[in-house]
């Protein structure tokens, strides 16, 4: 039975879609919800030219990191809100693939759910898909729902003849 799910969300359309499709079906289970971002890190200095060391000062630091989990929390959460399913978010540094599946593995998730593509479709061409990443770090199932899919409704004659 699946009481947990992990679903991971770069903020675009396709992830956003990931993470309402993943609330109804939660809805649906009875399930929890693990929403994670994977944040890109903040550049170390650099040396420049003539020697210059570009710096991002700690408080910087500090209020994008703070900036970042507001959003994550009330723009990237809502439809799991909405859907009225319990749900916790987190947000973390690393490669998407990595992450997820730990998370994943930490909470004793049952499946991991992801949008089709993110924000990052050069990176992609680079470092490899999310999804595809998945598939090679957990056991567990992984969903790759495409932009615009939608969680059928259980109907009231399924639920009678399975009752």
């Amino acid at each position: 039975m699946i009481n947990t799910i992990v679903v991971g969300t770069d903020g675009s359309s396709h992830g956003q879609n990931a993470v309402t499709w993943t609330a109804e079906l939660a809805r649906q289970l009875g399930a929890r919800v693990v929403l994670v971002h994977v944040a890109t890190p903040l550049a170390p200095p650099i040396v420049g030219a003539g020697g210059y060391v570009m710096y991002v000062p700690q408080d910087v630091v500090d209020q994008t990191s703070a900036d970042l989990q507001e959003r994550v929390i009330t723009e990237f959460c809502e439809p799991l809100r909405a859907a009225g399913v319990a749900w916790e978010s987190r947000v973390q540094q690393g490669s998407a693939p990595i992450v997820l599946a730990d998370v994943a593995t930490g909470v004793g998730a049952q499946l991991i759910v992801v949008g089709t593509r993110g924000q990052h479709a050069f990176g992609e061409l680079l470092h490899g898909s999310t999804s595809h990443g998945l598939t090679l770090q957990t056991e567990l199932p992984v969903v790759v729902v495409p932009h615009g899919a939608h969680v059928t409704q259980r109907s009231t004659l399924g639920a009678k003849a399975q009752g």
